[in-house]
């Protein structure tokens, strides 16, 4: 967990999604794994999302979109540029290890990590987002600039491929230094320089969504599951001209949303499938699942999982999506719902604090998994998600 220069609960009440936090030693002994020459490997491949953005003067931004290939370096300049590379968590393990430290909150709100590289002087310009991010400083010098002041969709420089703020008056200014760590609040201002040659930033990103995004969600899901059959009943037409939509005709309509918007239920089911869906990019990720002629029965991988020798820990896919949801602290099996990416999942029954360590660990040692290995539910779902291979064996 990060060093928080205050307890958590003041943190989440006071700063998250209110204001920034500068935290200093956040992460005081972190060791960067991933070097910028592996970066810049990662942007040649051609289902990696990447980005160089240059500056070339104050107000002149060149974005460039990935792949890339050798001479797109060579051909940079010497200061001035930063490379961007989204969801190095679903790429590399240990970045992904990193998520581990920032389960401040469900770690079913968090999008991805990303991870910049810049030169000296190297920036994207300032610039605002709708969305929670923990900027972690893995190596190298980056000074940051904040503002709460005009982060408004007026506020932009024309003519910029990147949407730049055109007025920035700058609030708080740091520095930060490897293993420090700033918060970011939605809508806030900010613009990060790199100092040194090099600056790498890792950007823990939080998942924002737009009322109209959950709005088609939930609507979507009612058409699926054809849960949402009732008929809209006429008012009372007797005072009504040929012409008119009077008040009662809309207002019975609104009843008739209010109704399934109430029906806590259904929304429950709704909102796991949600919070755990993948984006489209993020879906062609996911692992080819076992081929047929390289199943095994079920006691192979029991036996596996439970040898030392064979498997020292379980580690969940870095693409997938694991959720539960349970309706009291005295939930049992069939209380205890299992989602992952988007689907509500088969428990087979298995045991409730295991369905929990599951969702609650992208590792787990085989020290904490082998007691739940003699359960005949929680074996059932171990293979099913292993046919799948929505988790290697360590």
């Amino acid at each position: 967990m990060i060093n928080l220069p205050i307890d958590q609960a003041t943190f989440l009440s006071e700063y998250w999604q209110k204001k920034p936090l500068l935290i200093k030693g956040g992460l005081a002994n972190f060791q960067n794994p991933l070097s910028p020459e592996e970066l810049a490997g990662l942007s040649l491949e051609e289902e990696v999302e990447s980005r160089i953005v240059v500056q070339k003067s104050k107000d002149d931004y060149q974005l460039l979109n990935g792949p890339f290939d050798e001479s797109t370096y060579q051909n940079l300049p010497e200061k001035d540029w930063t490379l961007l590379v989204q969801g190095v968590n679903k790429l590399v393990p240990d970045v992904a290890e990193l998520l581990n430290e920032f389960s401040l909150i469900p770690n079913w709100r968090i999008d991805d990590i990303m991870v910049s590289y810049a030169t000296e002087g190297g920036n994207v310009g300032p610039h605002y987002d709708h969305y929670d991010v923990f900027l972690l400083q893995a190596q190298g010098k980056r000074q940051w600039q904040l503002t709460s002041q005009n982060c408004n969709l007026n506020n932009y420089i024309e003519g910029v491929d990147l949407r730049l703020m055109e007025k920035f008056v700058v609030e708080d200014d740091y520095v930060c230094e490897p293993g420090d760590i700033l918060y970011i609040p939605p809508i806030w201002g900010h613009h990060g320089i790199g100092l040194t040659d090099d600056c790498m930033t890792f950007s823990i990103g939080y998942r924002s969504y737009k009322g109209l995004e959950v709005w088609d969600s939930f609507g979507d899901y009612l058409a699926e599951t054809d849960d949402f059959k009732t008929l809209y009943q006429d008012p009372d037409w007797s005072n009504s001209e040929p012409g008119q939509i009077s008040d009662d005709s809309w207002k019975q309509a609104q009843t008739l949303l209010k109704g399934v918007l109430d029906n806590d239920q259904l929304f429950k089911q709704w909102f796991g499938r949600f919070a755990t869906q993948l984006d489209a990019g993020s879906s062609q990720q996911l692992p080819e699942p076992l081929a047929e002629d390289e199943i095994d029965d079920i006691e192979m991988l029991v036996d596996t999982l439970s040898n030392l020798a064979t498997c020292s820990a379980i580690q969940i896919d870095p693409v997938c999506r694991f959720a539960y949801y349970e309706d009291d602290e005295e939930a049992t099996n069939q209380e205890i719902r299992l989602y992952i990416n988007s689907a509500n999942w088969n428990t087979f029954g298995a045991e409730s604090d295991f369905i929990k360590l599951l969702c609650n660990q992208t590792i787990i040692p085989a020290e904490q998994l082998q007691p739940y290995l003699k359960n005949d539910g929680n074996q059932k779902l171990l293979n099913d998600l292993w046919l799948l291979q929505f988790f290697e064996i360590a």
